[in-house]
Order: structure tokens, then sequence, then C-alpha cells
């Protein structure tokens, strides 16, 4: 799962990677974690996501209240005047979730400062940052156990990228050596997510796609070798 940003429907536009939800091109506040669940909302349309799926996405590896989804659910609702018996974006799952239900009119295009290539295939890097994990939540959603849910952070500026690991079980990489803190990283510089092995190419290319694919083996020799 990507996300697409910025987004418009009905009368709002929604950039998550600048925080800001505009109605009529007029800001609405949200605080930072109602912004992590719309964008991871709209991220997974048309699916519903379970409440666990949520907790794990906004609060990982961390114990809170049930009540703490509620609490952020009514405040994104009252910021898009969404009206939970009849929704317009979105819609409950009742014993289950919820699931963003507004129809997109407008998606405009994501500018790629680069790509990241990974396991055959190619995700973009925009500006800002791009979360790596196998949660709900992540930018670049990588299906693999041996990827935490939230396993990296790749940060995104016109005149640097860096990444930081955010606490994975298996650890995140650079050219062989294990990510400790925030680390500045390259066009040349190979990156494993727990085993997952990629690389970055300087812009957003599809011809890149299937030009890189690492075995889990491959990965284990860079590793012992580097």
């Amino acid at each position: 799962m990507g996300k697409i940003t910025p987004v418009r429907f009905g009368h709002f536009t929604f950039d998550y990677s600048s925080r800001l939800l505009l109605w009529n091109g007029a800001p609405r506040h949200l605080s930072p974690k109602a912004q992590e669940l719309l964008n991871v909302l709209i991220a997974s349309r048309p699916r519903a996501l379970s409440r666990q799926e949520l907790f794990e996405a906004l609060w990982p590896q961390t114990f809170v209240a049930e009540s703490n989804l509620a609490s952020i659910m009514n405040e994104l609702r009252r910021a898009l005047g969404d009206d939970a018996r009849e929704p317009r974006f979105i819609r409950t799952v009742h014993s289950y979730g919820y699931a963003f239900c507004g129809e997109i009119t407008d998606a405009l295009p994501v500018h790629a400062a680069a790509t990241l290539v990974c396991d055959g295939q190619s995700y973009p890097l925009v500006n800002g940052e791009n979360i790596v994990g196998r949660g709900a939540g992540s930018n670049i959603a990588l299906p693999h156990r041996a990827v935490s849910r939230r396993h990296a952070r790749i940060n995104v500026s016109p005149s640097e990228m860096s990444i930081e690991d955010l606490g994975s079980t298996n650890g995140t990489f650079v050219n062989g050596a294990p990510v400790r803190e925030r680390i500045v990283i390259t066009p040349e510089s190979f990156l494993v997510f727990g085993a997952i092995g990629a690389r970055i190419t300087p812009r957003c290319n599809s011809s890149t796609t299937a030009s890189v694919k690492i075995s889990i083996s491959d990965v284990a020799i860079m590793q012992t070798t580097a």
C-alpha cells in the first residue's frame, strides 16, 4: 500500500507530507494523530481497516486505551463535517473498524525525488518523511515477516536523503553497517530492512522496477562481507 498525496475529496484537499488539511483553501486544524488516521484510511481505501490495524498504525508497540481511537476519530469527523450515521467520507464497519468511503475527485501528481527499488518493486520517495514497514501506516509497505510494522524512516529534502531505524526487531543496515542513528544516504547506498535489500535511484523511473531483485541469501553475504 502506498500513499497518494496530496489528494482532493469533496471541498477538501489533504497533503500529509506538509501536514495540511484545507477546506476550500482554508486550513482546518487536525492533531498529528488525526492526520495519521486520515492518511492511513485514504491510503487503504476502499479496504476497511480493523481497529487493531489502526492501533498498530497510530500507536506502534504502545498500549493505549481503546477510547483513544474513538477520540481521534471524533476529532477527524468534526474537522470533515462528517456524520457517522450518514457518512460522506468515513464509514463505520460495526464490530470491526473504519473505511474511507469518499470519492477522490483529483489526485494531484506526486513529484518523486527518488525511487526505492526493493524486491522487484519501485516505491516513490517524496519530499519529507517516508515510512518503511509492513503496517497499515507505511508509505512503503513491505509484507515480509523480517520487516517490522514501522521499520525505518527515510527523510528526503532538497539537499540530502537520510535514514533512521524506528526500533525495528531485525534492524536496518546501510552498506552492511547497522543504523543506530540518522545516517545520510546516497543512490550508491545499499539498504537492508530486516532481510530485504534495496537501492535508491535518483528519480522515479518505472523502467527500474525489475532491475533490482536481491535474495535473502545475497543480503546475508553482503552483510557478512561488508
